[in-house]
């Protein structure tokens, strides 16, 4: 019965922060070896009858952690604000560096004055931050929302605790770290830097040959920005879940779906990309028409928008697969499919 009784325990203190867990998690399990005294057993020895008639005179975790909580008048509560200040940090840090390189980028690169550069950047990071932090905070509000309006159908029932998850099926805050960086990085490209897209050469000055026409691809930013709440959605879903569960999965499923079909809107439209891309290698001296050279960045130029949709396809159906296969392996999983 103690493993009942770590999942109450758990599930109590998982809804509070993270400052309060240790010491709340020593008096919970105090309490409940107390009541079960109070009935003449003993924890380790106490039947399962026993374990549920005290884990039902303390009521369902929701309602156990919120008197610990006290009254509760929260935009992002207890539960989830120590994900929302670690997310929130990790944003606005990652996004000031990220601006920050592009502009020192664009300073060496671009012909622009270095005074209209700088208020470019200044503009560009405080709308960045800005919009970052309202981003994040609607996202974890949304969250909170979610989780006070949720009404058990049935009564609850001790057994109804969800499993502790194994440490092997747990997702390390490393990966969705990682994934909002990357979605960030992904989102200051497109939409401030995609001229930093390339081909570079250096011929007394550094020549930049770019691989879209940034003018047409203009049209597409609300897609990137779409693409890249969702994908800071799912990283932030997987940073409070801490482990692989049909919901993870779930939202993960969906922003590779939404991947794949934003990548095949956006390919597939070939006025984002440089018509004048080969034209420019060749007076940049890059390449010689007629050498087999040539040919062949042509032939990969020309096959570039198939390519890279195919890669992104098969991207998304190994990760899709791999997702599913962790959720399969956790006892979770194994629990929904035994349903």
């Amino acid at each position: 019965m103690m493993d009942l009784i770590k999942r109450y325990i758990y599930a109590v203190t998982q809804k509070l922060s993270e400052s309060q867990r240790t010491e709340i998690e020593k008096e919970l399990h105090g309490l409940i070896e107390d009541m079960l005294e109070d009935r003449g057993a003993h924890v380790e020895t106490a039947t399962n009858q026993e374990v549920e008639q005290v884990l039902l005179e303390l009521g369902p975790p929701e309602e156990m952690a919120a008197r610990y909580r006290g009254r509760e008048r929260y935009l992002i509560g207890p539960g989830l604000i120590d994900s929302y200040k670690s997310v929130l940090r990790i944003v606005l840090y990652s996004l000031g560096i990220l601006l920050s390189f592009a502009y020192i980028v664009d300073f060496f690169t671009s012909s622009e004055p270095a005074g209209e550069l700088l208020i470019e950047y200044f503009v560009s990071l405080l709308n960045g931050e800005i919009q970052a932090f309202v981003w994040v905070t609607v996202i974890f509000a949304y969250l909170e929302y979610r989780g006070t309006k949720q009404v058990p159908k049935d009564a609850w029932k001790p057994y109804d605790l969800p499993i502790i998850p194994d440490p092997a099926t747990q997702i390390k805050p490393i990966e969705p770290v990682l994934g909002i960086i990357f979605s960030l990085l992904f989102f200051v490209l497109f939409t401030f830097s995609i001229d930093l897209i390339s081909v570079y050469r250096w011929d007394e000055s550094l020549v930049a040959i770019p691989v879209f026409a940034q003018a047409a691809f203009a049209k597409y930013l609300p897609l990137i920005w779409i693409l890249t709440a969702i994908g800071i959605l799912q990283d932030i879903i997987k940073l409070i879940a801490r482990k692989w569960t049909p919901q993870v999965v779930v939202v993960r499923v969906v922003f590779n779906i939404a991947s794949v079909i934003g990548a095949i809107i956006l390919l597939s439209d070939t006025t984002i990309w440089n018509p004048t891309f080969m034209d420019q290698l060749v007076q940049a001296g890059t390449l010689t028409p007629g050498n087999e050279a040539y040919d062949v960045v042509n032939s990969i130029w020309d096959r570039a928008r198939e390519g890279l949709i195919y890669v992104i396809v098969i991207i998304a159906v190994i990760d899709t697969a791999s997702v599913i296969m962790k959720l399969f392996r956790s006892k979770e999983g194994k629990t929904v499919l035994t349903k």
